[in-house]
């Protein structure tokens, strides 16, 4: 991620030297957008481009939250990333076509899904269940779901008596079956047909389809609220479109995690690019006479200005605002959330974090791996507070190792079972939001009928040689697979053919 910080020093002036006759380009942040986009100029078949990676990290982004976890009981180190990584099928096509094309391993994994109302305000790691076997002691517990119905019947909640179990399953049968049925006949009204002319959030979607108050706001807006990081009063500002085409989309599909996490993919992406810039933080860019001009700062407080051909700013949109002043006023409109994840544990005893960003002592075990090829589904926990609109749900999810990964925590976690704590910035999505995208990225046309005036132009992708990427920069949910959409189209726009477009994956 890049900042604004003012330099402590003079500047110094540097020039992006040309290597026969290659275009200098400078991607800032080294998230997966930033290290994607990286990957496909520098591995372009003509070899036109000369990429420089910006980090004001000493690791780089994608895996830098992530942790090396040692269990001495069972003498094993395994990386826990932060947040968790897990890709539905159908709807990540893109990411997981390019993870088989670099040589990213998968495994499909399983989950029960437990929905717990939360009776305090922070949690104990040791009253999260662990096991599938216990799946259904969480406290609170009022349903356990197994993903993809891999277990026809999940544990019953202790505090559910058996008929109202079975009551409850045939309400959410009927329930579930009414919402898949509306994603797939039911359009999401956009332009002139919504409310405001712009497009139909989720809120007005649900109302639209009659689905029942208990079921969204038990069941639909915890998981995806906690898909997406945010509360539920902000996931019901969304676009419609983007939970109804992530339902058609993720429906029947597996879930999948990266073999070893995701410091598998970042050393796969940034093989081969030789000028990696860490701790080094971007203040400025600056278009100047067909060159983009960017001031940065490394620790030693000495601000530096260097020229570039072409410039991507792969960060989230507050930060792009600030540092490239014409698209500040248009991305101050797209809302942003800080969120935070934990990992936690039962017993300080037996775990202990001994690297960061995927690096540690010793030979990391993968904690979705199993020898036996038969790995037991993995205990997901949807605590719920309910505040009414207020509502806000902490998922967390039990590791194979024996820790939890806290996220979106009502409080934050301090507490002695706390292992490692990270922060980040979500963008969140709304209606007015995924207007002002659409019409930077090119993807939907004015409403004058495709003709703009000089009073009516906005900043477009790709303007005076800047280039925005990241997981926001698309028409759909704030998730990896956006990282990967928008990097190829940078791709795109630069000329570069995408080498794994079109191809099958066996997934």
């Amino acid at each position: 991620m890049a900042g604004t910080k003012g330099a402590t020093s003079g500047t110094r002036h540097l020039d992006a030297h040309d290597t026969e006759g290659q275009s200098s380009v400078a991607v800032v942040g080294t998230g997966l957008a930033g290290l994607t986009t990286a990957y496909l100029l520098n591995n372009d078949a003509e070899k036109r481009y000369k990429v420089t990676l910006f980090e004001q990290s000493q690791l780089l982004s994608f895996a830098g939250a992530s942790v090396a976890v040692k269990n001495a009981k069972e003498d094993m180190i395994e990386q826990i990333d932060l947040p968790m990584r897990a890709s539905a099928g159908g709807y990540y096509d893109n990411l997981m076509r390019m993870y088989h094309f670099v040589g990213i391993p998968l495994h499909p994994i399983r989950f029960l899904f437990t929905f717990a109302k939360a009776t305090t305000s922070n949690a104990s790691p040791k009253t999260i269940p662990l096991t599938p076997q216990t799946a259904g002691e969480a406290t609170g517990a009022y349903f356990v779901h197994a993903s993809n119905l891999h277990q026809l019947l999940p544990p019953r909640p202790e505090s559910r008596s058996l008929i109202a179990y079975l009551f409850e399953i045939a309400y959410l049968i009927i329930c579930h079956f009414w919402f898949s049925v509306a994603c797939f006949v039911v359009a999401p009204r956009t332009g002139a047909a919504a409310p405001g002319g712009e497009c139909e959030d989720l809120r007005e979607y649900l109302k639209r389809i009659w689905l029942p108050r208990r079921y969204i706001t038990h069941y639909l807006l915890p998981l995806m609220s906690a898909v997406s990081t945010c509360s539920h009063a902000e996931i019901l500002r969304f676009p419609a479109s983007d939970i109804v085409n992530y339902k058609r989309h993720s429906t029947g599909q597996q879930h999948y995690a990266v073999c070893g996490g995701a410091d598998q993919v970042q050393r796969k992406l940034s093989e081969g690019i030789h000028d990696v810039r860490l701790a080094t933080r971007v203040l400025s860019v600056q278009p100047v006479d067909g060159k983009v001009v960017l001031r940065f700062q490394t620790d030693d407080g000495e601000a530096t200005e260097q020229a570039f051909d072409r410039l991507v700013l792969a960060v989230s949109p507050d930060v792009a605002g600030r540092l490239y002043s014409p698209v500040e006023s248009l991305l101050q409109e797209i809302p942003t959330v800080y969120a935070e994840s934990s990992v936690l544990t039962h017993d300080v005893s037996t775990h202990s974090v001994i690297g960061y960003g995927g690096q540690g002592e010793g030979a990391l075990s993968c904690a979705h791996h199993s020898s036996t090829g038969n790995m037991p589904a993995q205990v997901l926990t949807f605590r719920t507070l309910f505040t009414g609109d207020d509502s806000k749900t902490e998922a967390m999810h039990a590791m194979p190792s024996g820790v939890v990964v806290s996220t979106c925590p009502f409080a934050s976690e301090c507490g002695k079972g706390t292992l490692h704590s990270a922060g980040f910035i979500r963008t969140l999505r709304s209606k007015h939001s995924r207007s002002v995208v659409q019409a930077i990225m090119r993807e939907a046309q004015p409403e004058n009928g495709g003709k703009e005036d000089e009073e009516t132009m906005t900043w477009v992708n790709g303007q005076d040689n800047v280039w925005l990427a990241g997981a926001w920069c698309w028409d759909g949910m704030v998730l990896l697979e956006g990282c990967v959409v928008s990097a190829m189209r940078v791709a795109q726009d630069f000329g570069v053919a995408i080498p794994w477009q079109g191809i099958t994956v066996p997934y």
